[in-house]
C-alpha cells in the first residue's frame, strides 16, 4: 500500500511535469485570453461568485484562477490588455494553465491508485492507459478553461461512489464525506453536473438506501447550487453542427460503448438468479445507465430548443464531458471483470488479447483525431 502511494506521487510529478512543458510549448487560444481579461482580471470575487451572466456561468475555475494570480501578484503581457492576442509568451502560458494540469494529473494519478491498489499494478497501468486514449483528455488537459477541472472532479466522485457501493451502509464514512464535498464542488464547475449528482443519489438509495437526511448536502443543496447559477445564466440561442451522436461519441467511442455493453451481457448473463446485486459492476452500470439517460434528455431538450440556421453558440461535446470519465471507468471496471471471469487460463488470455486490440484501436483513433495544435513540435511525429 505505501509502496503504490509513493508510486502514485511519482506519476503525479511525472504527469504534472509533461502537462506543463506541453502547455508552455503552445499560445493560448483566444477563449483562454478572453476569460483572463474580461472574466478574472476584469471582475471582482463578489461578481464572480453571484454570476458571470455568461455562457459558462459556474464560478470554480475562476475563482482559483483569479486567486492564484493575486497570489502570485500576476499580470498580463501589455498587448493581451490591449486586445493584441497574438504571440507566444512561455511563462505565461505555463503560468495560467497550471490548474488545469494539476487537475488532469491528480485525476489519472488517482484512477491509477484505485485499480492498481484494487486489482494489480498492471491494472492500474491499464487504467491509466484506457484514460490517456481519451480524446478530450488531451483537448482539455493543458487549457486554462474549466473543462480540466470538470473532468477531473466527475472522475473523483465516480471513485469515491465505488468506494461507498463497494462496502456497507455504514462503512467508508470518509468517502461519504469526501463525496458530498466533491458534489458541492461539481455544482460549482458545471450546471450540467446536475445530471451526474442526481444519478449518483438514484444509485445510492437503489442499493443502499442512506437515510434521508444524508441527501440534504449529498443532493439537494447542490442541486439547488447548479439551479441558481441556471437561474443566472444568460439564454443565449443554440445549434448543433455536429448530431448527438457524434457528441456522445466524442466521448464514449463507439468502441468503447460497444464493449461496456457486450461485457455488460455477459456479466448480467453470469450472474443470472444469482446475489447479482451485490456486484460493484452492477451498480456501476446502473450509475452508467442513468448517466447516459440523463444525458439523452439534456440532449433531446437541445435539440428541441436549438435556433433556426447556426444562430447563437455551437453545442460542443465538451457540454457532455463528465461521459468521458463514465467511459473510462466503465470499460477499467468491466475490463476487470472480463480477466476474473473465467478460470481457464486460455479463456483468461483470450480475454487479454481482446483487450490489448481495444486499447491500440483506441490509441490510433486518438492519434488521428488530437490536433496538430494541442501537442508541441517536438510531438507532432507521433502523428506520422
Amino acid at each position: 500500500m505505501r509502496l503504490m502511494r509513493i508510486w502514485t506521487g511519482i506519476l503525479f510529478v511525472l504527469l504534472a511535469a509533461l502537462g506543463l512543458w506541453i502547455a508552455s510549448q503552445r499560445p493560448l487560444w483566444h477563449d483562454e485570453h478572453y476569460s483572463l481579461i474580461v472574466t478574472i482580471l476584469g471582475k471582482s470575487y463578489r461578481s464572480i461568485v453571484m454570476g458571470l451572466h455568461e455562457s459558462s456561468n459556474s464560478p470554480l475555475f475562476f475563482i482559483l484562477q483569479k486567486a492564484q494570480c493575486d497570489l502570485f501578484s500576476y499580470h498580463p503581457p501589455q498587448e493581451w490588455v490591449q486586445g493584441h492576442w497574438e504571440g507566444a509568451y512561455v511563462f505565461d502560458q505555463f503560468f495560467l494553465r497550471i490548474q488545469s494540469v494539476v487537475f488532469m494529473s491528480a485525476a489519472l494519478s488517482a484512477v491509477f491508485y484505485y485499480f492498481g491498489r484494487r486489482h494489480s499494478w498492471g491494472m492500474g497501468l491499464y487504467a491509466l492507459a484506457v484514460t490517456m486514449t481519451s480524446f478530450l483528455f488531451w483537448m482539455h488537459w493543458t487549457e486554462a478553461r474549466p473543462y480540466a477541472q470538470w473532468f477531473a472532479l466527475s472522475l473523483f466522485q465516480i471513485l469515491f461512489l465505488l468506494n461507498i457501493l463497494e462496502g456497507q451502509i455504514n462503512q467508508n464514512k470518509k468517502s461519504w464525506y469526501c463525496l458530498v464535498f466533491i458534489h458541492w464542488l461539481l455544482a460549482l464547475a458545471s450546471v450540467i453536473s446536475a445530471i451526474q449528482i442526481m444519478a449518483a443519489g438514484a444509485v445510492l438509495w437503489m442499493f443502499l438506501r442512506p437515510k434521508l437526511l444524508w441527501y440534504v448536502p449529498l443532493v439537494l443543496l447542490p442541486l439547488g447550487i447548479c439551479g441558481f447559477y441556471y437561474i443566472h445564466a444568460p439564454q443565449y440561442p443554440s445549434h448543433f453542427v455536429d448530431g448527438p451522436v457524434a457528441l456522445v461519441n466524442a466521448n464514449i467511442p463507439k468502441d468503447r460503448l460497444f464493449f461496456i455493453f457486450v461485457t455488460a451481457l455477459v456479466l448480467i448473463f453470469q450472474c443470472w438468479r444469482k446475489n447479482w446485486k451485490a456486484r460493484l459492476e452492477i451498480k456501476y452500470l446502473a450509475f452508467f445507465l442513468l448517466m447516459l439517460g440523463g444525458f439523452g434528455l439534456l440532449l433531446l431538450k437541445l435539440k428541441y430548443g436549438q435556433a433556426e440556421g447556426q444562430q447563437g453558440s455551437q453545442i460542443s461535446n465538451r457540454h457532455f464531458l463528465s461521459l468521458t470519465p463514465a467511459g473510462i471507468v466503465g470499460t477499467v471496471l468491466l475490463s476487470e471483470y472480463l480477466i476474473r471471469a473465467f478460470p481457464s487460463r486460455v479463456w483468461r488470455s483470450a480475454a487479454i488479447v481482446i483487450l490489448a486490440g481495444f486499447l491500440v484501436f483506441r490509441a490510433y483513433r486518438t492519434i488521428q483525431l488530437v490536433p496538430n495544435q494541442i501537442l508541441p513540435t517536438g510531438l507532432e511525429f507521433i502523428k506520422g
